[in-house]
Formats: structure tokens, sequence, C-alpha cells
């Protein structure tokens, strides 16, 4: 019964969010500057005789209406599944997420498998080697990784990489199930970009946690008792310091999908934060509404099965 109701609690609480999600995006998009009509209508819409054919194209948009009424109806197709469709290419909101979503999920997937060991790697061995020149060295790099924009470290691997070096694509996507090789090539790029920061983040996070587990008493009593350095790092440790960082994972995996954006169209992956931003500049009401709609929804059911996998883990959480 405790289990059913935290579960319906946690769905009521993502229930409120996507609603609260849906009115702030369809807000910013009505005070966005530009008429989606106009776009649409081109060089046309400035011609003296377009203003009957300017007035029926609103009205099939439906900008005729009042904001109110235009949400209504939007968040009740919604409810009954249906995201509309593009006012640009006629196609469904949700095919066009769902074309653009396999790239996305890829670089954000290979981002964390990237990010995970290396971080537990380099956080443990700083906390283990606490005061060390070389934690001193971690704990800076962290910090510069986090601070390092995103769409300014991949130019410069573009730059070098790609200009330079000529060893990679600097742009493009190609699926693992068509070519394996060149997919690699094309999101390797990609990739580094995104790992440079989840690694800091994630760095900090295990040295901090670290750093305290190597305080506690029962490691103190674990080198009295003469147990072996490897046993306690990588037993005691390890398991301890690393627990927590499941939740920290999920969160950021979420967020990194709007980091994703700049990436994506700094290498040309044609993923979801493409579709969102040439979304947003053709005032593409629908398919930035959907899009945005579909992905809150997707960040939000990472962050609850990661804080399930944590209590599954370690059962002491939730008692």
């Amino acid at each position: 019964m405790r289990v059913l109701t935290r579960a319906a609690v946690e769905g009521g609480k993502l229930l409120v969010v996507l609603w609260l999600v849906s009115i702030l995006v369809f807000l910013a998009l009505r005070l966005t500057p530009g008429d989606p009509a106009v776009l649409l209508l081109g060089p046309q819409a400035g011609r003296t005789d377009a203003a009957g054919t300017l007035a029926r194209l609103r009205q099939e948009m439906g900008l005729d209406r009042s904001w109110f009424e235009q949400y209504g109806i939007w968040i009740s197709n919604v409810i009954r599944g249906d995201f509309g469709e593009s006012s640009r290419s006629g196609v469904s909101v949700v095919e066009l997420v769902v074309g653009a979503l396999p790239s996305t999920l890829w670089l954000i997937l290979l981002t964390v498998l990237v990010s995970v060991p290396l971080s537990i790697l380099i956080g443990m061995w700083a906390a283990y080697r606490e005061g060390s020149w070389l934690a001193n060295v971690v704990r800076g790099g962290t910090t510069v990784a986090i601070a390092v924009p995103a769409v300014w470290l991949g130019l410069i691997l573009i730059i070098v990489f790609s200009v330079m070096l000529g060893w990679l694509p600097s742009g493009g996507y190609v699926s693992p199930l068509v070519d394996p090789v060149r997919f690699l090539r094309y999101m390797a790029l990609p990739i580094v970009t995104l790992s440079v920061f989840l690694t800091g983040i994630l760095t900090r996070f295990v040295y901090t946690e670290a750093s305290d587990v190597f305080r506690q008493d029962y490691m103190r009593t674990a080198l009295a008792m003469g147990i072996s350095t490897r046993r306690r790092v990588f037993a005691y440790a390890t398991r301890n310091a690393v627990l927590p960082m499941i939740t920290v994972v999920g969160v950021q995996a979420g967020a990194m999908i709007g980091g994703a954006v700049l990436v994506e169209a700094v290498f040309g992956l044609g993923g979801l934060g493409q579709l969102l931003l040439s979304s947003v500049l053709n005032r593409d009401y629908l398919v930035v509404q959907g899009a945005v709609l579909l992905t809150t929804t997707f960040v939000l059911l990472i962050g609850y099965v990661a804080d399930i996998l944590y209590r599954l883990v370690d059962p002491r959480i939730g008692r």
C-alpha cells in the first residue's frame, strides 16, 4: 500500500510539472516576436494583395483566436494523444520527434558510458590522494571542465581534429545499424564535447563523497585491522561513494538534453536539439510545444527511474 501511495503521489507531481511546463512553453512562444503566418507565407506576405491570404492562413493555424482558446484546444488534443502537425512540413509532431530522437539518445547514452567510469576512477583516486598536488590538479581541472562552454569546445575540436589534422568528420550522422564505424567517427567529437562537462560534474561529486567516506570511522578501523588498500578502496570506499551517484547521473542525463541542443547544432547531428532550434526560429508552435512536452516527460521519467534504482540498491533510503 505504501508503494502504491508513493507511486500515486509521484505520478501526480509529474502531471503537475508537465502542466506547468505546457503553460510556460506556450506563453514563451507567444511572447516571442514574429508572426508564424508571416514566416510561413514568406516574401509574399509583404505584397499589398496578400492581406486576405494572410488572414486565411492565420485562421487555419488558429492564430486568430485568443491565447486562452489556443491553449485549451492544444492541451485538450494533447490529452487525447494528438500533438498536431508541423505548420512548415505538415508532418505530425510525434513523427518528427521520433525521427530526431535516436541521434540525441545515442549522444547522451554514449556520453554517460564514457563519463561515469572515468569520473569514478579520477574522483576516487583524487580523494585517496587528497592533499597531493595531483589531487589539487584534478579539483582545478573539474572546475575548468564545468566552466568551459560546450559550443566553444566543440568548435575547437572541429578546428583541431577535422580541419587541421583531418582525423574525424566535422559533422553529420549515420545510424549504427547502417555503419557502426562511421557512426563512431561522427559521434566521437560530440561525445567528447559533452563528456568534458559531465565528467567534471561527476568527478567533483565522487571526489566529495569519497573524501567524506575516507574520513569515516569504519575506514580507519579497516586500516587498523590490516585490511589491504585495494579492498578498502574498492570494496568499502568506492561502493559507498558511488551509490548516491545513481541519482546524480539520472538528473544530469536528463539535463544533458539541453546541452545537446547546442552540440547537435555545432556538429549537425540532426537530433532533437536541431529540431527544436529550427522550429523555434520558424515559429512552428506545435512542434516546439510538443517536443518540449515530450522531452520534459522523458527527463522526468529518467529522474524517477534513477530514484527508484537508488532505493532498490540502497534499501536504507526511504525507511
